[in-house]
């Protein structure tokens, strides 16, 4: 049985909804051909603005809908595909209703910001799609604070068993040893995280004393368990940092779509 997601959607519903009114609005914009020729000042070129402008007001909609969680118009999952969908046609449409002429002009600029706000829609949508539930496998249902905490631990008996060791004990710590500080500057520096490496531990091992070799087995083990949740805490602040970073074009271009759009219908109706 596959599993059914916003893409196929009830056996992909809204996709043939979008495909079917793109072919039917495709027949009727190659059949009409008026005397003043194809425009988006024709009556057609009317009738599939105001269609083109209704289906954006009602994408953006989509932005109330997926936090009104009480409402029964319809599932979020119904909605997403819906919104995928007619935004995808909008690329096709909106060229239907100016007839393909494109220009340095409020008009052209209007579609740039509705395809830039439809591509990093879908952008941000794989993304959740795709990397939202790492986050929960690899963490195993562990916040980031009570990760942090974890490391503060270890970091801590990791410090009181150090305290009074000799100097071979010392040089294994500081071998295996880092700091880690959460925050933007830990994501670019994962990589420079020690591995340890259980050959180096061993010749290590030769060279400290038995009535401390056991202390330092232990503080290899926690140095590496440290290491994994610094690496795994990092790997989540990116995977989010991933699901986030989409808005930071969304956004902009939605609101630069809102403003010549306004723009491209007031200089329609008052101006031409």
């Amino acid at each position: 049985m596959n599993h059914e997601t916003f893409i196929n959607y009830r056996n992909y519903r809204w996709m043939w909804i979008t495909v079917g009114t793109l072919l039917l609005s495709l027949v009727v914009y190659v059949i009409n051909e008026p005397a003043a020729g194809r425009s988006g000042g024709s009556a057609l070129g009317y009738t599939y603005g105001v269609i083109a402008m209704i289906a954006i007001v009602w994408l953006m909609v989509y932005g109330l809908r997926k936090r009104s969680y009480r409402s029964s118009l319809g599932t979020v999952q119904g909605w997403l595909a819906a919104h995928v969908w007619i935004g995808i046609g909008l690329l096709l449409f909106v060229p239907l209703h100016s007839a393909f002429s494109f220009g340095l002009n409020v008009h052209t600029a209007a579609y740039v910001c509705m395809a830039i706000t439809i591509v990093t829609g879908i952008w941000g949508i794989a993304n959740y799609s795709t990397l939202s539930g790492k986050i929960q496998a690899h963490r195993g249902g562990t916040k980031d604070e009570a990760l942090i905490e974890q490391i503060d631990a270890l970091t801590e008996r990791i410090e009181r068993l150090c305290a009074g060791k000799s100097e071979q004990f010392l040089a294994l710590f500081n071998r295996f040893d880092f700091t880690f500080r959460p925050g933007l500057r830990a994501l670019l520096r994962i990589h420079s995280i020690p591995i340890v490496e259980q050959l180096v531990v061993t010749q290590m091992l030769r060279a400290i004393s038995e009535t401390e070799r056991e202390d330092a087995i232990t503080m290899v083990g926690m140095l590496d368990q440290r290491a994994d949740l610094v690496r795994l805490i990092i790997e989540q602040s990116r995977i989010k940092a991933l699901l986030k970073v989409w808005l930071y074009f969304h956004v902009p271009a939605s609101v630069a779509l809102c403003l010549t759009l306004a723009i491209h219908i007031l200089s329609v109706f008052f101006l031409w």
